[in-house]
């Protein structure tokens, strides 16, 4: 974990990064508050409006629960589709009565994709409780609750444009107004599939986020091949750099600061899916047509990072981790339903 400048810029030039380009690197570091989380034995331990990973949210009376539309243009469905009409295919290895159930399981499944249906409940964050722990972004909220909502039953990647219905980041000023902890909605948890998060409780700590190499700023600083070689060995050097599980450390959660990512570039895939490019064939990263989109991706902030955590029981795809972005003009605009998520893992 880094806390300043000069801590960053001496592990890199020990990693044999020049020095002035050690120091380049170094500036491009963002604060974060990253959560360490903590099980409880009842939520109730845990206060209305703070800062906390799975259980039930804590929303305005008047706020509904989020409910995202079905799926756009098929593609959703047609894989579950796909898998009923070809089992042998896919379950070559189940018994005839495992095969019945996984049968049961993807019927109900198109069922739920094709029709509008509540999002799981994620995390929330005390943005007044993350100031109180060190700096973020001179944009972020100085106070609000932040609550992240998710397609746990489909677990949309994000680099599809339909995939936005999947998420739902709701932001509440929450001074003065009586919260409400909330209980799921009955569909919800009638769906085989679906399995609340048992409650963690989070202890917020500030840190410095190095750049990773795996963003549009590190492409636009145009670095040698020597020093980003060198800048590329240090990042992967032991997994210092990428994700963690638990909880408990600065590599899992984390508000703000940079992403640790898993599979790439999300800042372009950002812009590109905002703007209606799907991501999944990787041919829109290099199209001439999508150059100007491309150009914008340093506009995108990590708004918030939520890892594989076993407290939680929490497992995104293979020990992966969700992250929240966020243009910063919409940022600025509290335009929050703006938000776009996406899912990495190994």
């Amino acid at each position: 974990m880094f806390t300043s400048e000069d801590e960053i810029a001496t592990a890199l030039i020990a990693a044999d990064v020049e020095e002035h380009d050690a120091w380049r690197l170094a500036k491009q570091a963002r604060p974060c508050v990253w959560l360490q989380t903590n099980s409880v034995t009842d939520e109730t331990q845990i206060a209305l409006g703070t800062t906390k990973m799975g259980g039930r949210p804590d929303l305005l009376p008047a706020q509904d629960w989020p409910i995202r539309p079905p799926y756009p243009g098929g593609e959703h469905v047609a894989h579950y589709r796909s898998v009923i009409e070809n089992p042998k295919r896919h379950w070559s290895w189940a018994t005839r009565e495992q095969r019945e159930e996984f049968d049961r399981s993807y019927a109900q499944m198109i069922e739920v994709i094709e029709r509008p249906f509540p999002l799981t409940f994620i995390a929330q964050i005390n943005f007044a409780e993350a100031w109180r722990a060190g700096p973020l972004d001179p944009y972020f909220p100085k106070s609000g609750l932040l609550s992240i909502f998710y397609d746990t039953l489909d677990e949309p990647w994000g680099f599809n444009p339909a995939d936005h219905v999947g998420s739902r980041v709701l932001f509440q000023e929450i001074d003065g107004v009586q919260l409400a902890r909330r209980e799921p909605p009955p569909e919800l948890a009638a769906v085989k599939r679906y399995a609340p998060f048992p409650p963690l409780i989070c202890q917020a700590h500030a840190c410095l986020t190095p750049l990773p190499v795996a963003t549009a700023n590190f492409e636009s600083l145009h670095l040698g091949d020597e020093t980003a070689d060198a800048f590329h060995e240090w990042w992967i050097a032991d997994g210092n750099m990428y994700g963690s599980e638990g909880g408990s450390d600065w590599k899992c959660h984390r508000v703000g600061g940079w992403p640790t990512p898993i599979q790439g570039d999300m800042q372009t895939e950002c812009a590109l899916v905002a703007a209606g490019y799907s991501c999944g064939n990787g041919e829109a990263y290099s199209a001439p047509e999508t150059a100007a989109v491309r150009s914008t991706a340093g506009e995108w902030l990590l708004l918030a990072q939520i890892g594989t955590d076993e407290g939680a029981q929490m497992t995104w795809g293979d020990l992966g981790q969700l992250y929240i972005w966020i243009r910063r003009e919409d940022l600025v605009a509290r335009r929050f339903e703006a938000a776009h998520l996406i899912l990495q893992c190994y």
